[in-house]
């Protein structure tokens, strides 16, 4: 028996959802149960398996159990019981239990439709997925090659229970274990190879953000040309040596703003003071050629939250009521830094001169002919003409 401090007994209580105990069916229900604060937690019918089994739910006219817990079905409503004694139940609306606190800022009955593709589910990947899932964004399509190992474990959102796992595999646990309503589709391997069917399945206009997170320069000018097809935004976030710095990149079609390879380059075309500083941080670690680079989850997971702000002031930019945390001050090219050591952040280097730590946010310019009528809002009319320059491949 559970005491308090004055020697009462805590009473056992049981919490499910609203639509649970409304369907009062009969059978075997799963979940945990906690000893230290003697809660059942049953979990809803996506999650059940994950559970433990607490007992039975028994049709309506049965007596209950003499021991141990469980449940006897009535009209609309389950009564539990634990060693033949009534227990009190705390159904809960899961749908706005979960995203209570959020109301007012991010309202749920909006999020829910919006969209995004992770490319790439390492440390800055799964970060974003867990912040855009918390938030309330309904549907994910995730996309990595790789196999979750020891090494990640330090800045990665999965833990030692996913070693082994594919990333892809290990994150959509994670993000339905916050939301277990949530529609999240995996592809494992790289973006250049989702196939096009997939994609046109998932993209809606307006709707969908794709979310480069590999820090690898020739994916992020696909996946921009990519989101550019399905009039999708892009962000992307990479990372200097060591994640003492990190800088993120966005588009918005139709806004007549330069996409990545426009405004940065496809890999050669960087500024001297990237160039000397900007260094391959990767979480594709089986890819040839790429560089390794140390760098703490800190400071990883700080740099990576402001591409989460960008991501939802993008997906909420046109609905009514909502104020952007920082579209409205951080231009397409943002640097960041962790450090105020100008060895590290160059002479440029400065903490605080935004809102957040931000060095510098630049207007980039158009760079390239080539990426000119898809940059500036043409995509929709190429389309139309059947002259869309950036193929994608129907796998």
């Amino acid at each position: 028996m559970l005491e308090n401090f004055f020697g009462e007994e805590i009473e056992k209580t049981v919490f499910l959802s609203a639509a649970q105990m409304r369907e009062a069916h009969p059978g075997p229900v799963r979940g945990k149960y906690f000893k230290d604060t003697a809660i059942f937690n049953i979990f809803p019918p996506e999650l059940s398996e994950r559970g433990e089994f607490l007992g039975q739910i028994l049709p309506e006219g049965f007596e209950p159990n003499a021991k141990g817990f469980c449940g006897v079905a009535r009209q609309e409503k389950i009564q539990f019981y634990f060693d033949g004694k009534p227990i009190n139940a705390e159904p809960y609306e899961l749908h706005q239990n979960i995203f209570s606190r959020n109301k007012g800022i991010l309202e749920t009955d909006k999020m829910d439709h919006k969209r995004a593709v992770i490319l790439g589910c390492g440390s800055v990947g799964s970060l974003v997925a867990m912040e855009l899932a918390r938030s309330g964004v309904g549907h994910f399509l995730l996309a990595d090659p790789d196999v979750m190992e020891y090494h990640n474990i330090c800045r990665h959102q999965c833990g030692i229970e996913d070693v082994g796992d594919l990333k892809i595999n290990a994150l959509k646990r994670k993000l339905l274990n916050i939301n277990p309503q949530i529609d999240v589709q995996i592809f494992e391997g790289i973006v250049q190879n989702i196939p096009k069917a997939m994609l046109d399945d998932f993209c809606v206009k307006g709707e969908t953000v794709f979310v480069g997170c590999a820090d690898n320069r020739g994916a992020d000018v696909y996946a921009n040309r990519i989101s550019i097809y399905y009039g999708a935004a892009f962000l992307s976030v990479g990372f200097w040596e060591r994640a003492y710095a990190g800088e993120i990149f966005y588009h918005i079609p139709d806004r007549g703003m330069p996409c990545y390879a426009c405004a940065l380059g496809e890999g050669t075309e960087l500024s001297a003071r990237v160039q000397a500083n900007h260094h391959v941080y990767s979480n594709q670690e089986n890819i040839e050629g790429v560089r390794f680079e140390p760098g703490i989850s800190v400071d990883i997971n700080f740099i990576t939250c402001i591409g989460v702000k960008l991501c939802l002031d993008i997906l909420n930019m046109t609905e009514p009521g909502y104020r952007p945390r920082l579209l409205n001050d951080l231009k397409q090219y943002t640097l960041v830094c962790n450090t105020s050591d100008p060895e590290i952040g160059g002479e440029m280097v400065e903490i605080f001169s935004y809102p957040l730590q931000v060095t510098t946010s630049l207007k980039v310019g158009f760079h390239s002919e080539k990426c000119t009528g898809q940059c500036r809002g043409l995509g929709d009319v190429y389309k139309r003409q059947g002259q869309c320059r950036y193929e994608i491949k129907d796998h």
